[in-house]
């Protein structure tokens, strides 16, 4: 067998990003390297000048593929696109493994964990691993070398708890269903980012009884035009008196301005009023790509949607899903069901500290202002700052929070493996910050996007097949195994021990 390794890096669409990411990545891409020589393998470096930034480069780029493995290596946040497709022209028989760079700075993990996804449900065979210190060769070189020897690395992991479910749980799987059975999904825009985290229309209906109805992102633009400025107005004066912080400046290069906050106050609305014309009962807003590049992005009035307390708001939520990420819909408004109508966090899994079992949720999109303190009556512990003008050209906040409401949290995500829909799910506990840690957590993790800590009860990073988990306060783990079995579909729990646990 020729002992010869091909390594292949995709990262992001955009310039800006690359040029930040790219240098980082080649000096991790050296330690990894020299790790593989030790072993006695010959790293064959696919695109070694510049990461692989479409589709098309990427399969370009993968027909020069000569080895007897194959390394995908994220140093950044990567399309996942530009993975998947470019990756079924290999033979299906070459071992593959998906490498993330975990440092806290740049999203690879996130990155391979949305390729993941893709790859999973299309039944590309990988295997994962995430290095955060590539310059501590020994952290990392016994995993690579049983990759590349065997053909294979997976870690070694705990037993998981069984759940136990009873007549209680299934009632209540059997009410939510009924519930959603009917329902309209109505999404705006096209997969963001390339990700491959949509629900086909028949699943949809045929699994839930849903309807999936789509958008386009211009009905949604036409629409936030013809929104009176006097309604925005108000709307931002609602959200100044009921305590959200909005961050304001005027160079609308580097900071948040009220012009950008007016415009998504009127796309909030815009989205109520296409709620209300085709009868909407939860949506999904793609964002990016293609609204960011022309308009400040819409985050703010998601995590407002996603808030009881909201303006003009009659008391209850509305789940609304960044990056038109039907998965991570269909979840939410699960999870609201099950809650009885409570908020639920949109989050990527970012970064974890393996050893506290600490992981950090952080996502552009937004979180409620609800999960700040739990509050209901007031919008206070949340703001809105301009977004990083690297990723975000035209600006605009997210509604962030740090999540300080206590207790039990329960994280679900429907997937697919093999073209199979199945629903994965855990348990952990939020992990309250003081202000000093959390500004310590964020100093090199977007302190401008909404961050929820948690300690959870099993290691997710090695077997969920998203970067989108998403939360709700309260354990649900008995409810969503009922549910998945009363749709007949795999359900899969990771968790190693209890939430009591940790206490």
């Amino acid at each position: 067998m020729e002992k010869i390794v091909d390594i292949y890096l995709p990262l992001d669409s955009r310039d800006e990003p690359n040029a930040e990411v790219w240098p980082v990545t080649t000096q991790q891409l050296s330690h990894l390297i020299q790790v593989i020589k030790d072993t006695g393998w010959e790293p064959h470096i696919l695109n070694p000048d510049k990461p692989v930034t479409s589709v098309a480069e990427g399969i370009e780029v993968i027909r020069r593929a000569k080895g007897t493995r194959f390394i995908n290596f994220m140093g950044g946040w990567a399309y996942p696109d530009f993975s998947v497709s470019p990756m079924w022209q290999l033979p299906s028989g070459t071992p593959k493994l998906m490498l993330g760079s975990a440092i806290s700075d740049y999203p690879g993990a996130v990155g391979l964990l949305a390729s993941v996804a893709g790859t999973a449900h299309v039944g590309i065979k990988t295997d994962r691993l995430f290095v955060e210190d590539f310059s501590d060769h020994d952290k990392y070189r016994n995993a690579l070398t049983a990759f590349l020897d065997s053909g294979e690395y997976t870690p070694p992991y705990p037993e998981t708890i069984g759940i136990d479910t009873n007549e209680t749980h299934r009632i209540a799987a059997r009410n939510m269903l009924t519930e959603l059975s009917g329902s309209i999904y109505g999404v705006i825009g096209p997969r963001s980012m390339q990700m491959w985290n949509k629900i086909s229309d028949a699943d949809f209906l045929s699994h839930f009884g849903i309807v999936r109805e789509g958008f386009d992102g211009l009905r949604l633009l036409k629409m936030t035009e013809k929104i009176p400025a006097e309604k925005a107005e108000a709307a931002m004066k609602f959200l100044l008196e009921k305590g959200m912080d909005l961050r304001l400046g005027n160079d609308p290069a580097k900071e948040l301005t009220k012009d950008m906050v007016l415009f998504q106050m009127k796309a909030y609305y815009a989205l109520l009023e296409l709620k209300q014309q085709f009868k909407l009962d939860f949506i999904g807003v793609q964002d990016q790509l293609d609204w960011i590049e022309h308009y400040p992005a819409t985050d703010l009035a998601l995590g407002l949607l996603n808030n009881r307390l909201r303006p003009d708001g009659d008391g209850e939520t509305v789940v609304a899903a960044t990056e038109a990420d039907d998965g991570a819909a269909l979840t939410m408004q699960m999870l609201k069901l099950l809650s009885g109508g409570e908020p639920v966090g949109f989050n990527d899994l970012r970064y974890w500290d393996s050893e506290q079992r600490l992981y950090w949720f952080v996502n552009s999109g937004a979180l409620a202002p609800y999960f700040a303190y739990g509050d209901h009556a007031s919008l206070r512990g949340s703001w809105s700052e301009r977004q990083t003008p690297m990723y975000f050209k035209l600006g605009g906040g997210t509604s962030s929070v740090v999540v300080r409401a206590p207790g039990v949290v329960t994280w679900a995500r429907f997937s697919y493996k093999d073209h199979q829909l199945y629903l994965c799910a855990g348990r952990g506990i939020t992990d309250v910050p003081t202000e000093e840690q959390w500004k310590t957590r964020s100093q090199q993790c977007s302190p401008d996007w909404p961050q929820w800590y948690l300690k959870l009860c099993g290691r997710i990073e090695w077997h969920i097949n998203s970067n989108h988990p998403m939360t709700v306060l309260g354990d649900y783990l008995a409810e969503l195994k009922a549910v998945a079995a009363e749709i007949n579909i795999p359900f899969e729990c990771y968790d190693t021990m209890t939430p009591e646990e940790f206490t």
